[in-house]
């Protein structure tokens, strides 16, 4: 099931979706939460890196957030700094320094400091201007709105450059927060034990000599970020010890949408036993929806 899933659904809308890890101040007054709000209205997925990697930074006592700079760069298809407090302004130096991040790289930077002779402007800012102009975003704190439209603008081109590249393996974060909703849709309700055994299978038939090394890190980091963001609600059993996840209001509008989105030249999977390759309508597409769900209880009932 999660094989027909993921060749039938999710390959087919994964690269249209655009992922952008925003960092700047971390206190609820900072622009990045506001930012943050306008930017999903656009549909970009936004996610803070700090939330998602602080529970693997915990699981590895010896390890700092340095240290996760590559997994940053492959788990994005954009990383926007805005320049607001000592913390971004680290990040931005340490980040413009790895050139697989820095490819990615958006940088906001408030209007007024444009023509200051300060480290930030002088050095990473003037570093990341050379590579990209476009890159680089001005404004003014009291017009966030036309920040959010020039951050789309440049988010929009960038991810239009790097959508033929983008990796639909399970070694990105990206893949899980998108697949999981898809997974729990088609269940309606499926254990969290279940959905990290059977997913652990899947990737390791078809990812083999690849399977993701921190998969355990990964899948419980967007297991967290899906239940934080309103897409997954959780019901814990005291006597199974597990958690039922299923899709909240918000959660199943936007996988529907996502789903609604897949491509028209899709065939039908080979596991319902149609072989003639046709380019699928809406009825076909409702159809093979519906056998995907029926397939699902078919094999729940047969346990």
């Amino acid at each position: 099931m999660l094989k027909a899933i993921y060749k039938d659904v999710f390959c087919n809308t994964f690269n249209q979706s655009c992922y952008v890890f925003l960092c700047g101040g971390g206190e609820k007054e900072h622009i990045r939460n506001k930012v943050n709000a306008l930017l999903k209205k656009e549909q970009f997925q936004i996610l803070y890196p700090e939330e998602l990697f602080m529970e693997m930074l915990n699981r590895d006592k010896k390890s700092d957030l340095l240290e996760y700079e590559n997994l940053l760069a492959d788990n994005s298809d954009i990383i926007c700094i805005i320049c607001e407090s000592i913390g971004s302004a680290v990040e931005l130096g340490a980040f413009i320094q790895n050139e697989n991040i820095k490819k990615k790289m958006v940088v906001a930077v408030n209007q007024k400091y444009a023509r200051d002779k300060s480290f930030v402007m002088m050095g990473p800012v003037k570093n990341l201007k050379k590579t990209n102009e476009e890159s680089i975003v001005f404004f003014k704190k009291d017009d966030l709105s036309e920040l959010c439209r020039s951050l789309s603008k440049v988010f929009r081109k960038l991810h239009k450059k790097s959508v033929s590249n983008k990796n639909q393996s399970f070694d990105n974060l990206s893949a899980y927060i998108a697949f999981i909703p898809m997974v729990v849709y088609f269940y309606q309700t499926i254990s969290r034990r279940t959905l990290h055994k059977n997913l652990k299978i899947f990737l390791k038939e078809r990812e083999q000599d690849c399977f993701p090394a921190r998969y355990n890190e990964l899948f419980n980091a967007s297991i967290k970020y899906l239940i934080k963001s309103g897409t997954l609600i959780t019901e814990f059993s005291i006597e199974e010890k597990d958690e039922t996840l299923s899709l909240s209001l918000k959660g199943y509008e936007e996988t529907l949408g996502q789903i609604k989105r897949s491509s028209t030249s899709n065939r039908i999977p080979s596991i319902f036993n149609i072989r003639k390759k046709r380019r699928l309508s809406a009825t076909n597409k409702t159809i093979l929806h519906d056998r995907i769900r029926c397939a699902i209880l078919k094999e729940q009932l047969n346990m």
